[in-house]
C-alpha cells in the first residue's frame, strides 16, 4: 500500500479531529445560534462493519469509498458552515439500484455526499470525487478532489475554517 493510500489508522485520526472540531462548534453554539444544534456527529462503523455489507460487491466500487465504509458509517453536519453529509452506505447503495451517474469525463460514479444545499459529491471508480453543479445528479460535475483522502482533507480544512471564523468554508 503506497503511503498515500486511504488506510483505517488515517481515516480514524481523520475522524478524530473531525469530532474535536464538532465538540468545540458544539460547546458554544448557543453564544452565536438562536436555535439549538442539530445532530452533528461522525458515526463509526458497527464492530461486526454490518454498514459495510450495504455497499455493492461491484467491481466498480471505488476502494477508498469501501475502505472509508469500513470505519465511518456516516457523518452528519448540518450545522456546520452551509450542512455537510457523508451519506450512509444503505442510501448510497438505494442511489445506486437508480443507476450511477454519468460524470463529465465519460465515467460513471457513485454519489456519497452532500451538502445543505443539495450539492452532490460522487466518487467515480479511480476514486476521484467531483462535485456537483446544482442540486441534481443531471446537472454536471467537475471534479474537485483527486482521490477521498484529498477530498476528506478539504472537509476538515472547511470544517477548522467553520470552527474558527463560523464562516463557511470552501468546499
Amino acid at each position: 500500500m503506497n503511503a498515500d493510500a486511504l488506510d483505517p489508522h488515517w481515516i480514524r485520526t481523520w475522524a478524530a479531529n473531525i469530532t474535536a472540531h464538532l465538540q468545540s462548534v458544539l460547546s458554544a453554539f448557543d453564544t452565536y445560534y438562536p436555535f439549538p444544534p442539530g445532530e452533528n456527529e461522525v458515526v463509526l462503523a458497527d464492530p461486526d462493519q454490518r454498514s459495510l455489507d450495504a455497499t455493492p460487491t461491484n467491481p466498480d466500487t471505488p476502494p477508498d469509498l469501501t475502505a472509508f465504509y469500513k470505519v465511518i458509517k456516516e457523518v452528519t453536519m448540518p450545522d456546520i458552515g452551509n450542512g455537510f453529509f457523508i451519506h450512509p452506505p444503505d442510501l448510497v447503495v438505494a442511489q445506486l439500484a437508480e443507476g450511477p451517474v454519468l460524470l463529465s469525463d465519460g465515467n460513471t460514479g457513485t454519489v456519497f455526499a452532500s451538502n445543505g444545499g443539495g450539492i452532490l459529491y460522487v466518487i467515480g471508480p479511480d476514486n476521484t470525487v467531483h462535485r456537483s453543479h446544482d442540486a441534481s445528479t443531471d446537472s454536471g460535475f467537475e471534479p474537485v478532489a483527486t482521490d477521498l483522502r484529498d477530498f476528506l482533507g478539504q472537509v476538515l480544512n472547511a470544517v477548522a475554517h467553520f470552527t474558527a471564523t463560523r464562516t463557511p468554508g470552501d468546499l
